[in-house]
Formats: C-alpha cells, structure tokens, sequence
C-alpha cells in the first residue's frame, strides 16, 4: 500500500513539474513570437504588451520573462497584463487566452476586432476557430499550429521563419 501512494505521489509531483516546464516553454515561446511577428509601427510603439485573460500559471512565467528581457528585439518595453473579463481588454500586442477562459473567444475576437492582436491559446481546436497561434502537444514536445489567414486579418505580418516552424491551419 505504500508503495502505491508512493507512485501517486511521484506521478503528481512529476505532472506538476512538467506543467510548469510547458508554461516556462511556452513564455519562452510568447517571447520569441516579438521577433517573428511584426505589428504595424504605429501600434503602441513604446512599449509591448503581452496579456493573459483568465486564471494560467503562465502569467508567473510571463513575468520572469519580461524582468529577465525587459525588451524586445526591436526596443520595446515588454510590460505584462492580467484581465480578468472581456470588458478589461485594452491596447494590447500578444494576449494569451486561458484555457478557463476559451469559451470567451468569439467575444475576444469581436472586442479585439480590426486590432493587430496576435491571439494565443492552449485548448485542442482554437487555431480552427479564432486564435491565431495555439499550442499544442505532439510527441511529447510543445509545438504550435499557425492560423495565417486569421494573422493576416488582424494586420500582422509573420516571418517564413517562424511559418517553417509551424502546423499551418
């Protein structure tokens, strides 16, 4: 019997570790988007905002990001932002939908529309339905599906670089 609470314990120890490997990934991820994506030059130029919406434990990650960078390739100010609501969303470049938060995409896209808002999720499918980029998990690695023609739709213009690299939706 104790062996078996003992495999329990490691099996939630290791799957919390490797959740918070795929959110430092994925911030990581966020980070390097900056230099792929370029925004039009009259967005906000002074600095660049990356936004979580809903509850994510990437938002510490997003943070530890930003201390350690403080600015993006092309000088920007990285500040990070926390919305709790769709009616909180202002001038931002990256928002990160929570997956507790997803089922509030279509409301996203209509109070972010005709805005360069690069959308980003982790929920299986939103790259079909709104996102722009969503992260998923294949063969044990984090990867994301590209949403081209939902970036083009929000004026961003995306590198073949950062497109070789993707699941093209």
């Amino acid at each position: 019997m104790k062996r078996i609470i003992l495999i329990v314990v490691l099996l939630i120890g290791f799957f919390g570790y490797s959740q918070a490997q795929k959110e430092k990934y994925q911030s990581l991820f966020i980070y390097n988007f900056t230099k792929y994506i370029k925004w039009p030059d009259t967005y906000s130029p002074n600095s660049f905002v990356i936004a979580v919406i809903g509850n994510s434990a990437i938002l510490d990650d997003l943070n530890g990001m930003a201390a350690s960078k403080k600015q993006t390739s092309g000088g920007a100010t990285i500040e990070i932002k926390k919305y709790n609501s769709v009616d909180e969303i202002g001038v931002c470049h990256i928002l990160f939908i929570s997956e507790n938060a997803v089922d509030k995409l279509g409301q996203i896209e209509a109070k972010t529309s005709g805005k360069p808002v690069l959308l980003v999720t982790d929920t299986p499918g939103m790259a079909t339905q709104g996102s722009i980029i969503n992260f998923i998990e294949k063969d044990g690695k984090i990867k994301f599906e590209l949403n081209e023609a939902q970036a083009t739709k929000r004026n961003l213009a995306v590198s073949s670089s950062l497109t070789s690299l993707a699941i093209l939706i």
